[in-house]
């Protein structure tokens, strides 16, 4: 009868395959979850409505002397003013380290969550990269470049916007400084100007809504294309402790305990880029933006959300593309 040694014990292993497919089967196999629905989009609107009423309601929401600068880069870039909550300043260390580098730490996330998991088709990976891609290119043309200046700023030059002189001369007056070709926030906050007068999109509320239903989406996918797509990080990294490597070859060559518990832990960093992205998306609905700002944000992610996972339940080559949910 084969054995091996196992904690100084030798150990019969005649039927080891048989329950340990068993073993996994009994304590790791949850039934499957059900595939997330577009409805959960509405948890924005409700986050983004109840930070509004906040607002409104507290007698501590006060809300900013001065208009902002619009832009995914200067949403709370605010002048200095008395307030009585951490986060209604533009230096709070949330805003600073994780908004402004916001798709960036998405990216991180997202690159993290690929390289742990074990696809059972390498399909997988280029239609995770083809709806990376889609989700990039929206965050793109939305905050940063649309054929000239990003969308946020051409609609906030359309409706009136400016960019305003602030210099300030010896006799206390603005000097007078040409700054009519200046199009975009940024762009006016270099030259020292201030953007105002237009309808400022809310940047911070596009970036927060994309980057979090992104990554909940992508984590769902992920789990749904394992290879072992029922069996939790969690569960695998403790049977494997217990697991000898023909065991492991026997239920399918399953992971190792540290490659499940860098799994876990991968996981883990991207459940913490989707919780700070709620909290400071509600944040932004109580202390910045006008309701109809914030909505305009919300919509253009929930258009690139929706096109990108759900557009498929009526275009089938959609789903053959670019897969989705």
């Amino acid at each position: 009868m084969p054995a091996v040694q196992r904690n100084g014990r030798t150990v019969a292993t005649q039927d080891r395959p048989e329950k340990a497919s068993q073993q996994f089967t009994s304590q790791a196999m949850p039934p499957s979850r059900p595939r997330p629905s577009s409805y959960l989009l509405l948890v924005y609107p409700v986050i983004l409505a109840l930070g509004s009423l906040f607002s409104i309601l507290s007698p501590i929401a006060t809300p900013p002397s001065e208009p902002l600068t619009p832009g995914i880069a200067s949403d709370l870039n605010v002048p200095h003013f008395h307030h009585t909550n951490y986060f209604a300043g533009k230096r709070n260390i949330v805003n600073v380290y994780f908004v402004k580098f916001g798709w960036l730490w998405t990216t991180l996330a997202f690159v993290l969550l690929q390289i742990t998991i074990r696809p059972a088709n390498q399909r997988h990976y280029v239609q995770t990269g083809l709806r990376y891609a889609l989700v990039t290119l929206s965050w793109f043309l939305t905050t940063q470049w649309f054929f000239g200046p990003a969308l946020i700023d051409r609609s906030f030059t359309i409706t009136g916007g400016h960019c305003e002189p602030q210099i300030v001369n010896n006799t206390g007056l603005k000097e007078a400084i040409d700054m009519s070709r200046i199009s975009s926030g940024l762009a006016c906050k270099v030259a020292g100007g201030r953007w105002r007068g237009g309808y400022d999109i809310s940047g911070h509320v596009f970036m927060l809504v994309l980057s979090s239903a992104f990554l909940l989406y992508e984590l769902h996918i992920s789990d749904r294309d394992s290879s072992h797509p029922s069996v939790s990080p969690q569960a695998a990294a403790r049977l494997a402790h217990e697991m000898t490597e023909e065991e492991r070859k026997a239920v399918g060559g399953w992971e190792t305990e540290t490659q499940a518990r860098i799994r876990i832990w991968s996981r883990y960093f991207a459940y913490a880029v989707v919780l700070l992205d709620f909290w400071m998306l509600m944040m932004t609905a109580i202390w910045f933006h006008t309701w109809l700002e914030k909505l305009a944000g919300l919509l253009i992610a929930a258009v690139t959300v929706h096109g990108t996972y759900f557009l498929g339940d009526i275009v089938p080559f959609w789903r053959e593309l670019v897969g989705g949910l």
